[in-house]
């Protein structure tokens, strides 16, 4: 039994859709249907039933979904151990300096390292790209950097050189309701980021990102706040769409009444870590973590996403 086959089971059972459950694992619609059948075979019961309304588990497939989500949170403790290594638990705090961008991508991460690991917490520190580029060199406290770095910040890349290693790419996209007149489309344009109502993290660097997809255009931004709780309460009463991406689509499965649409000709950014981390410390057993997670948790994800030449295309802009 493949872990990938329970995670996509549990993915169906949450949406009712097998085509849905595709979308966010990265396989074909016809991959998925078989991955399910395969399981059902192998476990010889009937996980779902269709209704006018979707798929609905069976009295079987509730009794396996709860069994799978605790397989699951075991295999994920798995592999937190195995990017600790031999030398133990960490007993030192970790503080990982990062910008609100990137915590809100990996925020559930985070809370998931720390409640699998016994006595570690996590300090989040959120700083301006700007800001951690120009103190991270000479920081010597063992903060862990991490950081999202679009394709066209060709300054920025130059700016921190080999210094920054990338461990995964994401996709900006547009997130809507099913009611809004989007959710129907298979693609937006980022024209048309300029004609409809946007709520917006109020964050500098998302501003920035969305200047460069308009052109320079105006977007039609007519929220903009660090509650995510009001964004998502705009969202989903179809006033207005706002933004994710493709990995927090991946790891944060999101409510089956929200659509993600793809933006055409948008923006790709490589997330990843800002420095060496001194071996055997926190950091470097986080970064490793973070690493590894990606490697087998989101393995359909990264086949789709990374090919490695994101670093040579970072370490170039540097030596030009």
């Amino acid at each position: 039994m493949r872990i990938e086959a329970l995670a996509l089971f549990l993915s169906v059972a949450q949406h009712r859709s097998i085509s849905c459950a595709a979308r966010q694992h990265y396989i074909s619609q016809q991959g998925a249907s078989a991955m399910i059948k395969s399981l059902e075979q192998e476990l010889e019961v009937s996980l779902f039933d269709r209704t006018p309304t979707g798929l609905q588990l069976t009295g079987a497939g509730q009794a396996i979904a709860k069994e799978a989500a605790g397989v699951l949170a075991a295999y994920r403790r798995v592999q937190i151990a195995a990017a600790l290594g031999a030398e133990g638990t960490p007993a030192a705090p970790l503080t990982i300096v990062t910008m609100p961008f990137v915590t809100n991508r990996l925020d559930s991460l985070f809370s998931e390292y720390e409640s699998m690991v016994p006595g570690v917490r996590l300090r989040i520190v959120e700083r301006s790209l700007a800001d951690i580029i120009e103190t991270s060199e000479a920081d010597d406290s063992g903060a862990l950097y991490l950081i999202a770095l679009p394709s066209f910040m060709d300054a920025e890349q130059c700016q921190v050189g080999d210094r920054f290693r990338p461990l995964v790419s994401c996709e900006l996209m547009a997130a809507c309701s099913r009611m809004h007149p989007w959710a129907d489309r298979d693609f937006v344009t980022a024209d048309e980021l300029c004609e409809t109502a946007l709520a917006c993290y109020n964050e500098e660097f998302l501003g920035h990102i969305l200047g460069h997809m308009t052109r320079g255009g105006r977007p039609n931004v007519q929220l903009r706040t660090s509650n995510l709780a009001m964004i998502g309460r705009a969202v989903a009463a179809g006033e207005m769409v706002t933004f994710t991406d493709s990995l927090s689509v991946f790891l944060d499965r999101p409510n089956p009444d929200t659509v993600v649409v793809p933006i055409r000709d948008g923006v790709t950014l490589s997330v990843g870590v800002l420095g060496v981390p001194e071996q055997g410390s926190p950091a470097a057993r986080f970064a490793r973590f973070f690493e590894r997670y990606l490697a087998t948790s989101c393995a359909s994800y990264m086949a789709r996403h990374w090919s490695g030449r994101e670093t040579a295309t970072v370490g170039a802009g540097a030596s030009a």
